[in-house]
């Protein structure tokens, strides 16, 4: 009977021994676990707004978070009918052709709630309805002022004598200029000109073919048709459905071979959507096709990939169906995280297969129930520490205050754990259950390649070894000082990335087409959102005012401003009392009536307008309910669903694209300069998020390193307790990070919202290569052991190093697979800095502890 002091002690012992006594109860537990987390992980829904991958404690993401799926103007699909290359243009008879088809095909679609391609006849009627009979409260003080002189004696004495002058005229246009002086014989209706411009291209300055009554681009060659859905393309089930009944529209409209081209809302939604759950396939299939082949190529044995692999699968489905019940929503990043976490999980089943493998030679007659405990207890605690320091790196990525890395983190540190607990579970009890049957009993770890002779060659120089890796260092080095150095003074040697199409899936069609859309109809595209907000419907229709007021008066912006439209432009806010008096109306009433009689004119041909005129100037302001009336002009600047509007936008259209980064800035923090003490108005949009998110790297950049390294050092120093053991063991750490710096001063890589994680995140893996081998010369260091046995050790060391090295940076390099960019670099990043922290783990640390280890030397 075996001894009981021989058998080993502790947490991981006695787990190890639970798991083994019966293997397969442990295994059928496991796949009925599995099964559930799978079911749960296929509920989770993509997030696919920009602002789900920014920060989101940045009033500008918030604010634009709020606009999207709310306002119509921002809601709408839109599409973009072309005349194929080489047609004459413009031909807008054919393109309105196509539309008035579609919308035949669209008629009896219940999913689509309005379809537009002409300024839209509610505009027209808004204006007639509304806007003209109140046309004193859309006036400011001093076209009020104007009006009112305009109804003095004198005045409407010199418009009639200008009236009967133009009669006076020969010609055939004598008749329709009656008609116009009858409708208008005072021309007031001039004054309301700027207002009733407003809406006919939904505000964003749309420059349209002239004479063409429809939404046609200055060229002739193209028309856009916008829909609208009965629901947000916020809801990605309708979103699903929606799109393709629009497809299938537009191919039966389509008759005359259009280019047709879809942007807007629901065209990003559907887009970002499918390639966010494609990224996940992609980028996971790709990281376990990469690790198959690596341990075809390293091991022999035909159930090494069998054993390695399952638990690394079990933690990955388990993560993610715990993430899914906490979060249940799915971003880009965290899309990829499965492939990430197979490269990092399955270093814990490298190392513990390759110790059980060890300890199977050593004695190959004992049963595997007690092999498997005794492994799990020898190498346990130092798996443990690898994985704290990798969770290290997680967690300081969980400080970000982009929610999205914080969800990445999160799903991260939810891998890692189940990670571990799969290997000192899933893959023992598999051992176990594989027992000494003839496929396992002479073992699962024969590898073809051994990085021993690499090591032994090191050992032989170690001094000129060290001594080359140290100048290599110097001249990197040296590198990143000179590509931080500029006539301005120091900077960043790795820029921030401010394009936030990086976030975006590539080739993205809908976003290509938005650039189209400008083009054609001369919009410049970067408009300005500003989002207000307020407590009650007319402190948010005053300030609304006041942004647009400011806004119209700024005329010493950097980009400036074409156009504005937004709430106050749709129901101006309360001026006060500007109503004229009934004894004021009757006597600018008998005025005209004299000024007509005098020219000759017959005043009774004129009641009609004087009905005009007492409206005008004695109606009551306009209110939100007529505003509400009209659905399709509302929509543009209110949000839907709201009675009484307590929030709006306004959007400025500038006269011309931003020309650099800089001039964005500028212009950005020109127009915050003029909103700064307005409180509820937020500046918003596609570009000021991304300037923001800029300026969020530089701040998080910092605080993730400090909070990785600072973690990352407590917890060496809680583990080795001497600060030179630290030191050493963060030497590859380091090393990766300096290869990203050089990176970005050599091949100009840039850092933004998504691949900044990969600094916090070397720190955290590139340490553990550190750890093993450090661990390793303490041990040896302690037991007095010779040279030779230490290389002997680290030579196994480094042969686990480059393995989990690899299946790391195969799993990171897997992101390459993925359609977002700023993953793809995510990926390049870290796996650079993980491949440096290997070589430096390979050619500087190990060489230099060769060269600093004395035989004799004692604890």
């Amino acid at each position: 009977m075996k001894n009981s002091a021989d058998e080993p002690r502790g947490w991981f012992a006695a787990w190890a021994r639970f798991v083994t006594a019966r293997p397969w109860v442990t295994l059928g537990v496991t796949v009925v676990v599995t099964a559930v987390c799978l079911w749960n992980a296929l509920r989770i829904q993509p997030a696919t707004g920009v602002q789900d991958m920014l920060a989101d404690d940045q009033p500008a993401a918030v604010a634009f978070g709020q606009i999207v799926g709310n306002y119509a103007l921002v809601d709408d699909l839109v599409v973009l009918a072309r005349l194929p290359d080489g047609a004459a243009a413009p031909d807008p008879d054919r393109l309105i052709a196509f539309a008035e088809r579609l919308e035949t095909e669209l008629a009896d679609e219940e999913m689509v709630a309005d379809l537009r391609y002409r300024p839209s006849a509610e505009v027209e009627a808004f204006v007639q309805d509304v806007v003209i009979p109140h046309g004193l409260y859309y006036l400011d003080d001093a076209q009020r002022t104007a009006l009112r002189e305009r109804l003095t004696p004198d005045a409407m004495a010199e418009q009639f004598k200008q009236n009967a002058a133009m009669l006076a005229v020969p010609g055939p246009a004598a008749g329709r200029l009656a008609k116009e002086l009858i409708r208008d014989p005072l021309r007031l209706r001039e004054f309301l000109a700027d207002r009733t411009g407003t809406f006919g291209t939904g505000g964003q300055g749309l420059q349209t073919l002239d004479g063409v009554d429809a939404l046609i681009s200055r060229d002739g060659s193209a028309i856009m048709v916008r829909l609208s859905g009965e629901k947000s393309a916020s809801d990605l089930e309708f979103t699903a459905a929606f799109m393709p009944r629009i497809r299938e529209a537009v191919a039966r409209a389509n008759a005359d071979g259009l280019t047709i081209d879809y942007t807007g809302a629901y065209a990003i939604a559907e887009l970002s959507a499918g390639e966010t759950k494609a990224d996940m396939i992609r980028s996971c299939v790709g990281s376990i096709t990469l690790l198959v082949v690596l341990f075809l190529l390293v091991y022999r044995h035909p159930l090494t990939l069998l054993s390695l692999m399952l638990p690394v699968y079990v933690a990955i489905v388990a993560g993610f169906g715990v993430y899914a019940a906490i979060s249940g929503r799915l971003t880009p990043v965290t899309a990829v995280a499965g492939a990430v976490l197979a490269g990092l999980g399955i270093d814990y089943c490298v190392h513990l297969l390759a110790h059980h493998e060890a300890e199977r030679r050593a004695a190959p007659d004992a049963p595997q129930h007690r092999v498997a405990p005794r492994t799990v207890a020898t190498v346990g605690p130092a798996i443990l520490a690898a994985c704290v320091t990798t969770v290290i790196g997680f967690g300081a990525v969980g400080s970000s205050s982009v929610q999205s890395l914080r969800e990445f983190a999160l799903l991260g540190v939810l891998g890692l754990g189940f990670a571990l607990l799969a290997a000192v579970t899933v893959l023992p009890a598999m051992l176990c259950a594989l027992g000494n049957t003839p496929l396992a009993k002479r073992g699962l770890s024969r590898t073809r390649f051994h990085v021993a002779p690499l090591v032994h060659g090191v050992a032989r120089r170690p001094a000129s070894t060290c001594g080359v890796a140290l100048g290599l260092t110097l001249v990197v080095a040296v590198l990143v000082l000179l590509g931080s150095r500029d006539d301005g003074g120091w900077r960043s040697p790795v820029a921030f990335d401010s394009d936030l199409h990086a976030l975006h899936p590539r080739p993205h069609p809908p976003l290509e087409a938005q650039d189209t859309l400008a083009e054609l109809f001369g919009a410049a595209p970067n408009s300005l959102m500003i989002h207000i907000e307020a407590d009650d419907a007319g402190q948010m229709l005053a300030r609304a005012d006041a942004v647009q007021r400011r806004l119209a008066a700024a005329d010493d912006l950097p980009v400036g401003v074409a156009g504005l439209v937004g709430p106050a432009s749709l129901l101006p806010p309360t001026t006060g009392d500007v109503a004229w008096s009934d004894a004021a109306l009757q006597t600018a009433l008998e005025h005209f009536r004299a000024a007509a009689d005098a020219q000759g004119f017959n005043a009774a041909a004129f009641g009609e307008y004087e009905s005009f005129l007492e409206t005008l100037l004695t109606n009551a302001p306009p209110t939100f309910a007529q505003v509400r009336g009209y659905p399709g002009v509302a929509g543009t600047v209110l949000p839907r669903g709201e009675a009484e509007a307590r929030r709006g936008l306004v959007l400025a259209t500038l006269t011309e694209p931003w020309g650099t980064v800089a001039d964005r800035n500028d212009s950005i923090d020109a127009v915050r300069a003029l909103l700064d003490d307005l409180p509820g108005a937020t500046l918003t949009g596609i570009s000021v998020i991304g300037y923001d998110t800029q300026v969020a790297i530089g701040r998080d950049l910092s605080k993730l390193l400090l909070i990785a390294a600072g973690a990352v050092v407590v917890w060496l120093l809680v583990f080795f307790r001497r600060p030179g053991d630290v030191v050493l063991a963060l030497l590859p750490a380091a090393t990766g990070v300096l290869a990203l710096l050089v990176c970005g001063v050599v091949f100009g890589w840039t850092l933004n919202a998504i691949n900044l994680i990969a600094l916090p995140m070397i720190v955290g893996i590139g340490v553990d290569d550190g750890i093993f081998i450090t661990a390793i010369h303490r041990r040896c260091r302690r037991l007095g052991l010779d040279r030779a046995t230490l290389i002997n050790h680290l030579a196994a060391s480094a042969h686990a190093v480059v393995m989990t090295s690899l299946t790391t940076g195969l799993a990171f390099g897997a992101l390459s697979f993925t359609s977002v960019p700023a993953i793809r670099s995510l990926g390049q990043f870290t796996a650079v800095g993980v491949a440096a922290a290997m070589l430096a783990s390979l050619f500087g640390l190990i060489p230099w502890l060769i060269l600093r280890y004395r035989d004799t030397e004692l604890k």
